[in-house]
């Protein structure tokens, strides 16, 4: 019995992000008084946007090897610019923006994996660069921007509320039923696990394993690109560096609900319930008037926890 529970919980490591999430909010709730369900509906929103970025991120992720996208911050800060100087609050811009958006976020993941796959260039070395240079696009970019209106399509789906919930929470929980549904039914979801667990096998099966690895860094790219869009009008405006946080917190949120970091094993409805658990604990830090600085701290140290742990259950396994 206890052998069989083990093997239910080292195969469903994302109910422990559930789990954590649920009394992260009840500690929210004792810490403020205000314990009710619009803070976890609040934390909610918070999460939705991260997690559009933390299934892109474990898109990567599952490739193997410890591939890391850490071009995904600068990808959402220039991808909010282009948003607010392409559309600026005009709902006839809202297409035009949005194909810019889409076709920048596609070329930048295309460069990342023409630099990993054919240059032999550690991921987390490429991505990175590749972020320094997105930087400093947005950075030209930003010289006398003064585009900080919001289409109301984009208000719509960042703010309008179904029974009491954002729109933008239906979105991800959308979006993650369709890379759920990518990773058990569809041709290329396997292939990518495939790849992950063992990229010379998955070639002698008959794998494009080049092709799967170049459309997940693609991915990465295009869910980092339309978060900064959706982001941009959540804050309402675009600055530089309002990605910056997301580069921990997209790996944290991976790792906490499931995925292994090692590639072959992804969880997107674990990635979501690691934003969600994030969140609350940021929250509850905030609450508690940690500093920025001991935020990160607090979050390096769980990412480390969960990777130890995860580590184990694979030796184990």
């Amino acid at each position: 019995m206890m052998e069989q529970t083990k093997k239910f919980i080292d195969s469903h490591f994302w109910i422990w992000a559930v789990l954590g999430s649920l009394l992260m909010w009840v500690a929210v709730g004792a810490a403020s008084s205000n314990f009710n369900i619009s803070t976890l509906v609040a934390n909610g929103t918070s999460a939705s946007f991260l997690g559009i970025a933390a299934l892109g991120q474990m898109m990567v992720i599952t490739t193997g090897r410890g591939a890391i996208d850490l071009s995904i911050p600068s990808m959402i800060t220039l991808s909010a610019f282009l948003t607010m100087g392409i559309v600026n609050g005009n709902d006839a811009n809202f297409i035009p923006g949005l194909l810019v958006v889409v076709a920048v976020g596609l070329l930048v993941g295309f460069l990342n994996s023409i630099i990993v796959i054919y240059l032999k260039i550690t991921p987390m070395i490429a991505t990175m660069a590749m972020g320094y240079i997105i930087s400093t696009a947005s950075l030209l970019y930003n010289r006398g921007f003064t585009a900080f209106q919001v289409c109301p399509i984009l208000l719509t789906v960042t703010r309008f509320r179904i029974l009491g919930i954002p729109m933008v929470v239906y979105l991800v929980l959308l979006l993650t039923f369709g890379v759920f549904y990518m990773f058990m039914r569809v041709t290329y979801g396997q292939s990518l696990l495939a790849l992950g667990q063992n990229k010379q096998a998955a070639f002698f099966a008959g794998i494009k394993v080049n092709r799967v690895e170049m459309i997940a860094y693609m991915l990465s790219s295009l869910f980092a690109a339309i978060t900064g869009m959706l982001l941009s009008a959540r804050v309402g405006g675009a600055f530089l560096g309002m990605g910056d946080t997301y580069m921990l917190d997209t790996v944290g949120s991976v790792v906490i609900g499931g995925t292994l970091i090692s590639g072959g094993r992804a969880s997107p409805h674990g990635t979501l319930a690691g934003g969600l658990f994030l969140s609350l604990l940021i929250t509850a830090m905030q609450v508690a008037n940690f500093s920025l600085g001991a935020q990160n701290i607090v979050k390096g140290i769980l990412i480390i926890l969960v990777l130890i742990m995860g580590t184990k259950n694979k030796k184990s396994a």
